[in-house]
């Protein structure tokens, strides 16, 4: 009988020893947790952040902006395609695209005078076959058009 009990307590400390030990296992777990969950949220909320800075930085590329430009072309808002437009060429004076995207924009508006200027500062910047014949095409329909009145008389 007293065997029995004796095998019963020894039973009974290793449970024990082994609840301490995994209550001292979980503590460990929700210790490194907590201490390092803040540091790992910081580390990812910067690199979220980061991301949306650079998604930001991506909305003023070329590509966006004309994007943006040509969708207010789309639904006919050409006094707000010409502020994005103006504001391309305000971002990026000296690329050539942008004045060939103000071009298009006042051609879109039937401007075709200050078409003529953006094109012409597109061809100075960068002369490629595409601005010229939009410059070309632009010039031709305004001589038409001054051509029109003296022909009239």
């Amino acid at each position: 009988m007293e065997q029995e009990i004796l095998s019963e307590l020894r039973s009974l400390r290793r449970l024990a020893q082994w609840s301490v030990w995994l209550s001292l296992a979980a503590f460990a777990v929700f210790a490194v947790y907590f201490v390092f969950a803040p540091k790992l949220l910081r580390a990812r909320l910067a690199t979220e952040s980061g991301a949306s800075q650079r998604a930001q930085q991506r909305s003023t590329e070329p590509g966006d902006a004309w994007t943006d430009i040509q969708r207010a072309l789309d639904r006919g808002d050409t006094d707000k395609a010409l502020l994005l437009a103006q504001g391309f060429v305000t971002r990026q004076p000296g690329y050539h695209y942008c004045y060939a995207v103000l071009g298009s924009v006042y051609v879109a508006m039937n401007d075709f005078t200050n078409a003529e200027s953006a094109y012409e500062r597109a061809v100075a910047l960068y002369p490629i076959e595409q601005h010229e014949k939009a410059l070309a095409a632009i010039r031709k329909r305004l001589a038409r058009e001054r051509g029109a009145p003296a022909q009239a008389r």
